[in-house]
């Protein structure tokens, strides 16, 4: 294992300068931690900022990433987990990945610093490659939240988004909508693929065909769903119904439809995935696809504490948790 001289002599400074570098204890110019940094990444050398838990032997620290704190869906779920936590004598350290691979093998990085005991992760991609890329910074037992990741061994807790995408479509179809766009999430998540997957399936069960015109770029993003609805609606033949498929993206499509000067649900209906808190007060109040996500966070909670204690390796088990419709009022009949 790398140690601290190692960074040095990389870095060519002292030891003692390395060590001040890197925790920013005394001054030291831009250019000389610019090197040490550069020799951290270059041995993969790991601080010990966890050294008196070592020798405690425990740190009572577990490790929540996210993709943003600041989504209501993932601070509700940040909300469960701390509490939990607490009950039962761990403390929680919650980091945002913004959706950034990079970033996220930067706080697993610091996750082993601090020698955490356990780690919740809702990874940003689900590609194998991204798997084989973080698995090297995973050394403690893991599970992965609302998501997977091709080939890694952790125990999964996730809603069944396939089911999730088909409820969504069916109730539009039943509805009588035929032209029905789709907010799609990133490329290589598996969340925003299995809930289009589901759209599809949904389409073809009913005998429409899909037109590739009515999948609208999204990423999870309410900025770029809102950008991408009012570009599709100044196109010829627009939808009579939409589909996002996050919480975030449903609101940017409501505001570009309010902006275009569109009536939900008077002239085109809206669905989305993944309730939202402040639903009641919105005008109109959404129907969505929700998932459990109490339920959800305590069962990531309960297997991730059952893990630690078990000291044995991860079994692989998926929990999938079924999604429910809740009705309210942004969806109309569609008058053939």
């Amino acid at each position: 294992m790398a140690t601290i001289k190692d960074v040095a002599r990389r870095a060519g400074v002292a030891v003692s300068t390395a060590s001040v570098a890197l925790s920013r204890s005394a001054p030291v110019s831009d250019e000389v931690i610019a090197k040490v940094e550069a020799a951290v990444r270059e041995i993969g050398y790991v601080p010990h900022g966890g050294a008196r838990s070592l020798r405690m032997g425990r740190s009572r620290l577990i490790g929540l990433i996210l993709p943003d704190v600041a989504n209501p869906h993932f601070a509700k779920v940040a909300k469960v987990v701390e509490s939990a936590c607490l009950a039962a004598g761990y403390m929680v350290a919650v980091y945002s990945t913004s959706e950034d691979d990079d970033r996220e093998r930067q706080i697993l990085t610091m996750m082993r610093m601090q020698r955490v005991e356990g780690l919740i992760i809702i990874p940003t991609r689900s590609d194998a490659a991204h798997g084989a890329k973080i698995v090297k910074q995973i050394h403690v037992p893991t599970i992965l939240l609302d998501s997977f990741v091709d080939g890694l061994p952790y125990d999964v807790v996730k809603l069944d988004n396939v089911t999730a995408g088909r409820l969504a479509t069916d109730y539009l179809i039943g509805l009588g909508h035929v032209r029905i766009a789709a907010t799609r999430g990133r490329s290589n998540v598996a969340t925003g693929e299995d809930r289009l997957r589901g759209y599809c399936e949904a389409l073809k069960s009913h005998g429409l065909a899909l037109d590739d015109s009515l999948i609208l770029e999204g990423r999870f993003d309410q900025t770029v769903a809102h950008d991408s609805i009012d570009r599709r609606m100044s196109e010829p033949n627009p939808p009579t119904a939409i589909f996002a498929l996050s919480n975030m993206m449903t609101l940017g499509v409501l505001m570009a439809l309010r902006e275009i000067g569109l009536s939900v649900p008077g002239d085109i209906s809206v669905i989305g995935i993944d309730d939202l808190d402040f639903a009641q007060i919105m005008n109109p109040p959404p129907t969505v696809v929700a998932a459990p996500v109490l339920e959800m966070a305590q069962a990531s909670i309960a297997a991730l504490l059952e893990e630690i204690d078990r000291k044995a390796p991860p079994t692989g088990n998926w929990q999938v948790f079924a999604p429910q419709l809740i009705l309210r009022d942004s969806c109309a009949r569609r008058d053939v």
